[in-house]
Formats: C-alpha cells, sequence, structure tokens
C-alpha cells in the first residue's frame, strides 16, 4: 500500500513565459543549494508539470516535495497563468528515497547524448535527472522513458542506462505514483483550459 504524502499548498501564480530548465525551477519554487545547510538535493522532473525534490541537510534532516503545475489558457490556447500544487513528503520518505537513489547511481547517471543506441526526439515528454552534491551539478535527461516503442522499431537493444534511469522512477514510484498523483490534481482542477506539456486539456 503506498504512503500518503499531504497537500501543503495550492495557489495560482500569474506568471508567463516560456519553460527552460532554470525557469521551470523558478516556477515550481524549487531550493537553491546553499553548501553550509545543504548536503546534497536530488531532482526529478516530467517535461514542465512535475516535479520532485528531495533535500538532505547537513544537520541530519530532510525535507522534500512534489509540485504539479498546468497553465491556463485561453480560446486560442494561449498560455497565460500558472496554477502550481505543491505537496510535502514526509521526511522520513525522503531520508529512505535519497539513500535507495543514491545507492542506485543517481548522482552519476549518463545523459541520454552520452549514451549509444540511446534514443531522443522532440515530440513526447522528458525527463530530466538532477543531482546536486558540494557544489557539483550532475544532468541528464531521457526522452519518452518508458516507453520501448522506439527501441523496437529500431530494432535496438534498450541501453543500460535507460534500464537504470527507469530503476530510478521505478524507486519512486513504490512510494507514490507519479502518474496517479499528476491525474489527482488534473481531478481537481476546475472547470476551464489548462495546458501541459505539449497538450491541451478542457474541463466541463
Amino acid at each position: 500500500m503506498r504512503k500518503t504524502i499531504y497537500i501543503l499548498i495550492f495557489l495560482g501564480i500569474g506568471i508567463n513565459f516560456c519553460f527552460s530548465q532554470t525557469e521551470s525551477e523558478k516556477l515550481f519554487g524549487l531550493t537553491e543549494f546553499d553548501s553550509k545547510k545543504h548536503d546534497r538535493i536530488y531532482r526529478v522532473e516530467i517535461e514542465d508539470y512535475q516535479n520532485v525534490e528531495l533535500i538532505d541537510f547537513k544537520n541530519g534532516e530532510f525535507k522534500g516535495t512534489l509540485t504539479h503545475s498546468v497553465w491556463t489558457t485561453n480560446r486560442k490556447e494561449i498560455r497565460k497563468d500558472s496554477i502550481i500544487q505543491k505537496i510535502a513528503i514526509p521526511n522520513s520518505m525522503v531520508e529512505k528515497l535519497i539513500s535507495e537513489l543514491n545507492n542506485n547511481g543517481f548522482g552519476n547517471l549518463k545523459d541520454c547524448n552520452e549514451v549509444e543506441n540511446c534514443i531522443s526526439g522532440l515530440d513526447g515528454t522528458t525527463t530530466f535527472f538532477k543531482a546536486i552534491k558540494d557544489g557539483e551539478i550532475n544532468t541528464s535527461s531521457y526522452w519518452e522513458l518508458e516507453s520501448d516503442y522506439y527501441y523496437n522499431q529500431n530494432k535496438v537493444k534498450l541501453p543500460a542506462e535507460v534500464i537504470k534511469a527507469r530503476k530510478l522512477i521505478l524507486i519512486i514510484n513504490k512510494e507514490f505514483d507519479l502518474k496517479e498523483q499528476f491525474q489527482n490534481f488534473l481531478n481537481r482542477l476546475p472547470n476551464g483550459r489548462y495546458s501541459y506539456s505539449m497538450l491541451i486539456m478542457k474541463k466541463g
């Protein structure tokens, strides 16, 4: 049975800009690494709409959040305002996740561009991994991470590093299902038109 995570904040923020990883970090309200306070920070971001942040403090404390984001849009599908949901992850769960992710190589995961036969594309969903420790940053990304379709179509063996990245996602999903959590967020939205990733959703 999956453990419960608790909603802290649900609010709308009137911000309107194109996404980059840095800009999405601002939108999600993520933590700026401080070498005096933080031992490490792990982040997993699903495109521009979901982010897991896990913080290991030097004093032995832990903190984590799961954040969701969508944009309201008009009839012309122009993004207007963002709606953010930030959920607190129990500290004991954060400690467990950081330990398991670290033991499975989160901090040295290679980027898809560095991996032979790793397939990337333009459409679809990209998953980003970011590890910050002692001021050093390791970032990597994988397109359509959980799909075998393009590897089967190209008759390419699934790279070991893709399998590793999938295992990291599985470790998180064992504690709380990322897709289920995001769907719950969407279900709670009032009627309207919304945009996330490359999708447009109309409720009501």
